[in-house]
């Protein structure tokens, strides 16, 4: 079994690629748990309800020109819907490197975060607007 050490992230906001600007990548899937236990049942008998997916990236922060603040303000501003793509790595998608793909929207941005003396971030959780898509070609 092949073991993977997360440090070439391949992360692409709106046609954006900031790779180089992610220190962290969280793809997030649930279903919702619905009850469906009828009253003869002896244990709880459940279906999965509507998925709610998102992609959480923290950004190292940089406002020069395409860079991250210029590309995620006015996806915030402008409140229309982006693709996000994320793959392990930057290599080719395959079976080995599969992609997920989701159409988003930036409900929260904080431009400016960190502490005194500490490195600058933007945290930020692109909501997914229906479902994410995984492909391997």
């Amino acid at each position: 079994m092949a073991h993977l050490v997360l440090k070439d992230a391949d992360v692409v906001v709106n046609s954006v690629n900031l790779s180089d600007h992610v220190a962290s990548v969280e793809i997030s899937m649930s279903a919702a748990d619905i009850d469906v236990t009828a009253m003869t049942a002896t244990g709880i008998r459940r279906l999965p309800g509507l998925r709610d997916e998102s992609f959480a990236v923290t950004f190292l922060a940089d406002f020069a020109a395409s860079e991250v603040d210029a590309t995620l303000a006015p996806l915030y501003t402008g409140g229309t819907s982006f693709t996000v793509v994320v793959k392990a790595t930057s290599a080719a998608v395959s079976a080995t490197n599969p992609t997920y793909t989701g159409t988003c929207y930036l409900l929260e941005f904080s431009p400016i975060a960190g502490d005194v003396g500490s490195r600058a971030e933007v945290a930020v959780t692109f909501a997914v607007d229906g479902v994410i898509t995984r492909a391997t070609a």
